[in-house]
């Protein structure tokens, strides 16, 4: 009887024993996976760093490009502007002289220098 009862208390001592010895694995199981995670979370960090450096550089450089590039397009487009505006001013004087040379010679004709000649609408042009 005493050594059945030695026997079970044995056998529970050994359960608690075993128990207590998982909490203590799991506990310097647990200190060690985080002593890593905050390792790790410290080399992405740096890692992190490393990367965005150039490429922050790089992104700066290409906005500048970008507005230099449109700097440069919006000149161009006033210039090309200006160059049709004095274009088309030409054109209307240009058109304004031809307009006033041909009531000047339709008044001559009509009034006066071409009484004997009959008027034709080609002949003006």
């Amino acid at each position: 009887d005493k050594l059945a009862k030695e026997e079970r208390s044995s056998a529970l001592n050994l359960r608690k024993l075993s128990t207590q010895w998982r909490a203590v694995l799991r506990e310097t199981k647990d200190k060690e996976l985080r002593q890593d995670i905050e390792i790790l979370s410290q080399t992405f960090a740096r890692v992190m760093d490393c990367k965005d450096g150039p490429l922050a550089t790089d992104l700066e450089e290409a906005e500048e490009q970008h507005a230099q590039a449109l700097r440069s397009h919006l000149h161009n487009i006033d210039r090309l502007l200006q160059l049709q505006r004095c274009r088309l001013t030409c054109l209307e004087e240009g058109y304004g002289a031809q307009l006033e040379a041909l009531k000047t010679e339709f008044e001559a004709e009509r009034y006066g220098g071409g009484e004997g000649q009959q008027w034709h609408p080609l002949a003006v042009l």
